[in-house]
């Protein structure tokens, strides 16, 4: 636990494992497979940890970085991370007083009022019906009276009534020659003859609910001015595309924000715990750090219990975890496994990344995370730069009246 203050011509003087082969054997890291494909025979931990920030696999490189830093060094890294995600919410807080849960429901009221609005739907909407009513006014004049030579439409309807006008003419030629020849029948036969033609259009009439004359005049009119009015697609499709894409944004919102915040609230799941627990969680991670005695870290894991599910709880376990004795006091000392401490410290630093509030993204605070680890493993930022006060003489003073006696009187380079 100790540095004789050389070797800082070396990049990361703090890595206990100098090769992900170490970690692997002496402190069971096990990388996930997109990192393993990158590991070769030779490789350092600085290489591999450069390689990973390369490809922007930030999380990848924390977890990696917590399995070959040295132990108090790493716990030095996991309260910095804590006290930096803590910081970043208390200053988002100082500009928004809204809480977490006030500042979700105020973003999803906007979302929601704007997906409500019916503007840009509107808006097509009555571009279409100027064009369905402009349409269905131009054939309606294509069916109408003769249009005068200059009209710009007197040739479309001309063409119109030239294809129409062989059926119409042959329709004519046929009731001409019908009436002709009933005319021409004896005046007893012709009203016989006008009675069955009468009694056809009457039969005709009842069963079909129209004279055949009327049909006959839909019939010509319908083939002018088709019912209903032809569709314009193009605005049909843009309608149609704007709602499935309001849908999309929707879908997407509520995925991201559950993917994000899930769970919010769900029944069963511990209280919040009170600031002064994780007050008292912090101080014995600080007290540990800077005297890393197995007591103290016996103190650190006791703290912890109570906020557990806080990544300050789990760093003050992970400080506990790091100690030498799981059990001080007891004539035979309990070892922490390998791997133990370097997962509490990799989680802990996922839970500042996952932590409700602040400002940044999950990405942001891993690119924050890694770079904290870069600086203490470079020598960079250490607790005796931090933190200048008293050194503590008493481990059983309350936390609140001996924060302040706390220093760093055990920084990188002194002995504990």
């Amino acid at each position: 636990m100790s540095w004789n203050g050389r070797g800082f011509d070396k990049p990361l003087i703090m890595l206990d494992q100098m090769t992900p082969s170490e970690a692997m054997a002496r402190n069971l890291y096990q990388p996930d497979d997109d990192v393993e494909i990158l590991i070769t025979e030779k490789m350092t931990s600085e290489q591999l940890i450069g390689l990973l920030r390369s490809k922007d696999m930030l999380k990848e490189a924390c977890d990696y970085m917590a399995f070959c830093i040295n132990r108090r060094v790493g716990v030095w890294w996991a309260y910095c991370c804590v006290a930096a995600v803590n910081d970043e919410i208390k200053k988002q807080l100082e500009k928004s007083p809204l809480s977490f849960e006030e500042q979700q429901k105020k973003e999803v009221e906007a979302k929601v009022a704007e997906w409500g609005d019916r503007s840009e739907l509107d808006a097509i909407k009555a571009q279409h019906e100027v064009k369905a009513a402009s349409n269905k006014e131009l054939m309606g004049k294509l069916a109408g009276p003769p249009l005068r030579p200059n009209d710009p439409l007197a040739n479309t309807q001309a063409t119109l009534n030239a294809q129409l006008g062989g059926d119409i003419d042959g329709l004519n030629y046929a009731l001409n020659e019908m009436e002709q020849a009933i005319n021409a029948l004896p005046p007893k036969v012709r009203m016989a003859a006008q009675g069955l033609v009468d009694k056809v259009y009457r039969d005709y009439e009842v069963e079909n609910g129209i004279h055949p004359m009327a049909a006959l005049k839909n019939g010509i009119t319908k083939s002018i001015v088709p019912s209903p009015v032809p569709q314009d697609n193009t605005l049909r499709d843009q309608y149609f595309s704007t709602i499935q894409n309001r849908i999309s944004q929707v879908e997407s919102y509520v995925k991201g924000t559950m993917d994000k915040y899930f769970p919010l609230k769900i029944p069963g799941l511990p209280k919040e715990v009170s600031r002064k627990k994780i007050s008292e969680a912090l101080f014995s991670v600080k007290r540990w750090i800077l005297t890393p005695t197995d007591a103290n870290g016996k103190l650190a894991g006791d703290a912890s219990v109570p906020v557990q599910q806080t990544p300050e709880g789990l760093c003050a376990m992970s400080a506990y975890w790091s100690s030498s004795n799981l059990m001080p006091g007891v004539k035979n000392p309990l070892h922490p496994p390998p791997g133990l401490a370097a997962n509490g410290l990799a989680n802990t630093v996922f839970m500042c990344a996952m932590k409700k509030g602040g400002s940044k993204t999950y990405d942001e605070r891993y690119e924050e995370y890694f770079d904290l680890g870069i600086d203490c493993l470079s020598g960079i930022k250490t607790w005796d730069k931090e933190w200048k006060k008293k050194t503590l003489h008493s481990v059983k003073a309350k936390p609140e009246r001996i924060e302040k006696k706390l220093d760093a009187a055990f920084g990188f380079g002194r002995e504990c």
